[in-house]
């Protein structure tokens, strides 16, 4: 009866504990109450803005490229088993279904994208094709029992297919399954047959094309990767059910079709109907990224020379990912508006006089202080310069002006940039470059007019056939008049002109033909009486022959006319006062948090914690200390060692830095110490700095030298 009471008891004084709610982080939560604080937030409010507007537009950009080629395969796997059908299986399925559909995506080299882009697949088969759908990963798949399983789970499991009376079936109905095809096709039966009986069906949405029997849809997503036994035997065993279950592949190939028949042998393939499929190329979705995203007046944020040159470093000699370049470009934004204290006004023209005029006397300083201001005021007369270091309107009106002027720098830019970019993208050996990319790289990067591969550029122009030029005149017309701004709208009409010149023109090899009747008496010198007579002669000669026809004065005209145009509208941006608000050119902040060694930064954050610690207590010194973190000690006394280190010695050493009063006691050492120790020196081997060794079983093989 005690023992009862004493049991209650103890229940009623039980403790149970229950999760908090789960605080949710504002920015205001890091920031002070001062003015820094209130500034950073109207910087967050302008980059949350901008980067909203780009996104969207990424996003819309990806789906428009993937857009053709995801129609052409939603296609191909709803019509593969249209014909299919539960009803006299044995007699109408057996002799029509003999190879699986199988769509060969070819995806690229550029894996960090696939995910992005199987997960967009996916979405698209449930919601047009067929809600049976499976996506299967090598990692997961490392037997065919796995393979299998995750086939059945993902496509039973599946809440699309459940009527309100069958969720409570749910947990009942995946209990004790086995883990076969077979278990699929009794499900598959049960499921389909039974809604040939009146019932509600959930509504698709536009452009559905599904059938009553739809098929079930296997998504390998990184195929290459795939142990071949595996997915040799999935495949042989997938198709001894054909006339029972539409099933229909598709395979995530990363190289090329090649690798199918190098994975699978004659026997294996052959139960194959596949269908190649072509992802665009990830060169092809970052040109239009740059061209739509980066150079266009819409978005006054600009990436400098050398960001822009590492980003598509990153991306052309690292990992093709355009999903990593955005990344960069999303991170050279918001470190821009987080570290430029005048970001803010990196806005759109219509807000530009609204922010200026509400602008503090420490926010005009600071611009007054910007190298590009103190150039600008250098430039003006005496009187100009004493107002804008003095007078604070003055000096606001000042920055409206450079502020708008650099939006309608923007605006005349980037038309001119592809005017330059169609007269030189077919020149030999490409002076410039064959991409607008790298025209527009050049241009961030100091006055393109004065690069010797400008003046290459224009000496190879002067060079063009009649044909060729009027080809060139007509595409600049067309790229000038589509983007045109009211500064440059004369431009178009001028070439047109030009255009219109051609047709007045004598044919060349007329006028060239009449030259040389002209000047045959000029070919046979006769003999002169002194001297200075055949130096006159010779004179004439050469007068004669340098005499341009009527097109060559034209296209020397022409092209005398593009050059004036380019160095009037494509100046380097470093030259124009307050580029500083528009332009992010930290090229190294972008590289450490983007494209880090791994290695150096282990080395530094071992050999100086207080790099990343920021803690009072690790001085920055080298010297070594008790405060350090215990890794840090043992890696620090590691450096002191020869090849072999003895486990034992340096037991003593941390020892002798961590418990300086302490002595070291062999026989009775101290055990929390030994297992501080012990945990150190398996982060250092888990790091790679060292490694057993089976020569002395008390020592260690130091692994790293020189500079480490």
């Amino acid at each position: 009866m005690n023992v009862e009471m004493d049991t209650a008891g103890s229940v009623s004084k039980g403790c149970f504990a229950f999760k908090g709610k789960k605080k949710v982080a504002k920015l205001e939560d890091y920031l002070s109450d001062g003015e820094f604080g209130q500034s950073v937030v109207k910087r967050h409010q302008v980059w949350q803005k901008m980067w909203t507007e780009i996104d969207t537009q990424i996003q819309i950009l990806q789906a428009d490229l993937n857009s053709k080629i995801f129609n052409d395969l939603l296609t191909f796997a709803a019509g593969s088993c249209s014909t299919f059908t539960l009803d006299n299986l044995e007699t109408s399925n057996k002799s029509m279904y003999k190879e699986i559909p199988t769509a060969a995506l070819i995806t690229g080299v550029n894996t960090p994208d696939h995910q992005l882009m199987f997960a967009t697949l996916i979405s698209l088969l449930k919601e047009r094709v067929s809600p049976l759908v499976a996506i299967l990963r090598s990692k997961d798949c490392q037997n065919v029992k796995n393979t299998i399983s995750k086939t059945l789970s993902q496509i039973v499991d599946n809440s699309q297919l459940l009527d309100d009376e069958e969720e409570e079936e749910k947990e009942l109905t995946q209990k004790n399954l086995p883990v076969t095809l077979s278990t699929l096709v009794q499900w598959y039966k049960h499921k389909f047959r039974s809604q040939l009986s009146p019932r509600k069906r959930k509504s698709t949405g536009e452009g559905d094309v599904r059938h009553k029997y739809p098929p079930v849809v296997v998504v390998l997503e990184d195929f290459e990767s795939f142990l071949p036994h595996v997915i040799q035997d999935f495949i042989t065993i997938a198709s001894s059910y054909l006339n029972q279950l539409p099933i229909v592949f598709v395979f995530g190939i990363a190289t090329a079709i090649s690798a199918v028949h190098r994975l699978l042998p004659n026997a294996v393939s052959s139960l194959l109907c596949m269908e190649k499929f072509q992802a665009p190329p990830s060169s092809e979705y970052l040109t239009m990224l740059i061209n739509q995203i980066i150079m266009t007046p819409k978005y006054p944020f600009k990436l400098g020379a050398r960001v822009f040159q590492l980003l598509l470093d990153i991306f052309l000699y690292h990992d093709f990912s355009v999903l990593n370049f955005v990344k960069g470009f999303r991170f050279s934004l918001m470190d821009h508006y987080l570290n430029m204290s005048l970001s803010h006004l990196c806005c759109s023209t219509e807000e530009v006089h609204k922010k200026v005029k509400v602008m503090d006397a420490e926010e005009v300083e600071t611009i007054r202080q910007l190298p590009s201001f103190m150039r600008f005021v250098e430039e003006n007369p005496a009187s100009h310069q004493s107002k804008l270091l003095l007078d604070e309107k003055f000096a606001k009106e000042a920055i409206v002006d450079l502020l708008k002027r650099m939006h309608s720098y923007h605006m005349n830019l980037f038309p001119v940039l592809r005017c330059l970019h169609k007269l030189v993208c077919k020149l030999p050996k490409h002076p410039l470059g064959k991409q607008q990319r790298e025209v527009y790289s050049l241009v961030l990067e100091s006055n393109i007019f004065e690069t010797e591969a400008y003046k290459q550029s224009m000496e190879l122009l002067r060079m063009l056939a009649k044909d060729e030029l009027e080809e060139m005149l007509k595409q600049t017309i067309e790229v000038l008049t589509e983007d045109a701004t009211e500064a440059i709208r004369y431009l178009p009409i001028n070439l047109s002109q030009f255009m219109n010149r051609f047709n007045t023109l004598d044919d060349p090899m007329e006028e060239e033909e009449r030259e040389e009747v002209e000047g045959s008496s000029l070919k046979v010198i006769p003999k002169q009486k002194n001297i200075h007579e055949l130096r006159q002669r010779l004179k004439e000669m050469e007068k004669k022959k340098k005499k341009l026809s009527p097109y060559e004065k034209l296209r020397s005209e022409i092209i005398d006319y593009y050059d004036s145009v380019f160095r009037k509208y494509l100046v380097c941006p470093k030259n124009l006062p307050l580029h500083e608000i528009f332009y992010y050119d930290s090229s190294s902040t972008v590289k450490k948090h983007l494209n880090a060694s791994p290695r150096s930064a282990t080395q530094i954050a071992l050999s100086n914690p207080h790099h990343h610690l920021q803690s009072i207590n690790c001085d920055e010194d080298e010297n070594m200390s008790s405060a350090m973190p215990d890794v840090c000690i043992v890696y620090k006394l590691h450096l002191e060692c020869g090849q072999f280190i003895n486990l034992y010695d340096w037991l003593q050493a941390f020892v002798t830095v961590v418990s300086p009063d302490a002595e070291f006691d062999p026989k009775n050492p101290d055990k929390v110490l030994h297992a501080r120790f012990i945990r150190a020196v398996s982060e250092l081997q888990f790091l790679g700095f060292i490694k057993p060794t089976k020569r002395k079983t008390d020592h260690v093989v130091r692994l790293t030298w020189g500079g480490c």
